[in-house]
């Protein structure tokens, strides 16, 4: 009987501690083609009067290179500047255990493009763009949340957003974690 106890003990734990199924929102298999991107994730909502910031990340696996696709969405009722991400810019990921990760822009310019919600007289400017990661060793996303994530968009220029536990949007109406973001999604795309 004890060892029928300690048999359902010990696999009722191990169920709770499952990774939950991957959810992309893309992804191609075949011969020459092994692509993956996990599902975007919120990690900012801003919304002061009539002004909303959003700022979304995915993973990528594009034949066996793992990237980070960051995307900013922006809306306002006045005119939003353009921003720009170009060969120097950086993102920078520090973990709960002091560790930092670097992630490098690809190698050409790219810009926030305008879209003008006519009917509801807002500009909307859309960031999108990817970033690689320099190391190999990713055991530690793996395991620490993220509590820093900086962008370098330039030379002077850069954005920090700290990662909280739980963002729960009312506007878009979803829950996301993006503290354990890695933790949760980077055996997506292995």
């Amino acid at each position: 009987m004890r060892v029928f106890l300690l048999f359902i003990l010990l696999f009722s734990g191990i169920s709770l501690y499952a990774q939950k199924p991957c959810e992309y929102d893309f992804e191609v298999k075949n011969d020459s083609i092994n692509f993956r991107e996990t599902k975007k994730q919120l990690i900012y909502e801003r919304e002061i009067g009539k002004k909303t910031n959003y700022a979304f990340v995915s993973l990528i696996n594009d034949n066996g290179y793992i990237m980070l696709n960051f995307q900013k969405i922006q809306k306002s009722d006045t005119f939003i500047e353009t921003e720009c991400f170009d060969k120097d810019s950086r993102i920078f990921l520090q973990l709960s255990n002091g560790k930092i990760y670097t992630l490098i822009h690809m190698d050409k310019e790219v810009c926030s493009a305008r879209y003008p919600d006519v009917d509801n007289k807002l500009n909307i400017r859309v960031l999108n763009t990817f970033f690689y990661f320099t190391k190999d060793d990713f055991e530690d996303l793996k395991k620490y949340p993220v509590n820093i994530m900086q962008i370098r968009y330039g030379a002077n220029d850069k954005t920090t957003y700290v990662m909280e536990k739980q963002i729960v949007s009312k506007n878009l109406n979803v829950t996301s974690h993006p503290e354990s973001i890695f933790m949760n999604n980077y055996y997506c795309v292995e």
